[in-house]
């Protein structure tokens, strides 16, 4: 998750906010990454690193004698070690750090989908890796909202509106909340081997992390929410329903894919002529 210049992050760049992405999407891309296999001394490149916790996950992966090369706009949540560098940039105008074939596992989380030029980096990613190298994608994908438990039926519509309405905020501010269904298949165009894609939504409980991210997406995209018909009162009520432990409610969908750059083919010899 990343922040951009002249425009910040959609769904804001706190720190407490980050770090309720990380609680809620954290699970996710271990398990990807364990799928993978990440293996002592290879080099990493984490695009979009927000508050770190995936480029300290990697850093603890690849050990003492690998690398993992953090990039953000804004690096203030980045510590750099002997492990990880951390690489300060906007990834909009400027191209990602490193020669190609020079990373093993490249991730890019809740990035590629904020971003205008998300094509053209995929393809850098996918130079930038060695053959043999996993690409490690995962990005929010527009979804319908269900309402399992709420106090009545308007609060449960309530509920409904303002988290399609901030869906639909991030759609019209240019965030391609279908990129996540579309990445398996330019992955495949471009010739990845072993394209894994899968959805993932859960049951999110009012006053766990999941509520209060949304809670707080709904409070920094505020006056946008308003404009679609929404009262301060309706979105106090919202606060207060994800704070509410009878509430749950689906959470945003995130949609993971994975893809293995191929190893280039071997030449085989033709077969010799024998001789009598």
């Amino acid at each position: 998750m990343t922040t951009t210049a002249g425009q910040r992050y959609q769904l804001g760049n706190s720190t407490s906010q980050l770090h309720l992405m990380q609680d809620v999407l954290d699970p996710h891309t271990h398990r990807q990454l364990a799928r993978i296999g990440v293996k002592p001394g290879q080099h990493a490149l984490d695009l979009g690193a927000g508050a770190g916790s995936i480029t300290r996950h990697l850093a603890g992966l690849v050990g003492p004698t690998g690398k993992v090369t953090a990039v953000d706009i804004d690096t203030r949540l980045l510590d750099p070690t002997a492990v990880i560098d951390v690489y300060q940039g906007d990834l909009r105008t400027t191209p990602a750090p490193g020669q190609p074939g020079g990373y093993d596992i490249i991730t890019a989380r809740c990035l590629l989908e904020h971003l205008p030029n998300r094509v053209n980096l995929l393809r850098q990613m996918t130079t930038l890796l060695q053959p043999g190298g996993w690409l490690v994608l995962g990005d929010i994908v527009y979804s319908r909202t269900v309402v399992y438990r709420a106090p009545t039926e308007t609060d449960a519509t309530l509920i409904t509106r303002v988290v399609h309405g901030i869906l639909d905020t991030l759609a019209a501010r240019g965030v391609d909340l279908h990129w996540g269904d579309k990445a398996p298949g330019l992955l495949l165009d471009a010739g990845m081997n072993h394209v894994r894609s899968h959805s993932h939504t859960e049951t999110w409980t009012g006053g766990g992390p999941g509520c209060h991210l949304y809670a707080q997406d709904a409070h920094h995209l505020g006056d946008a929410l308003t404009d679609t018909g929404l009262t301060i009162t309706d979105l106090h009520r919202f606060t207060e329903l994800m704070a509410d432990p009878y509430v749950v409610v689906s959470s945003y969908q995130f949609t993971a894919t994975h893809a293995q750059k191929p190893e280039p083919r071997q030449p085989t010899n033709p077969p010799t002529a024998k001789t009598r």
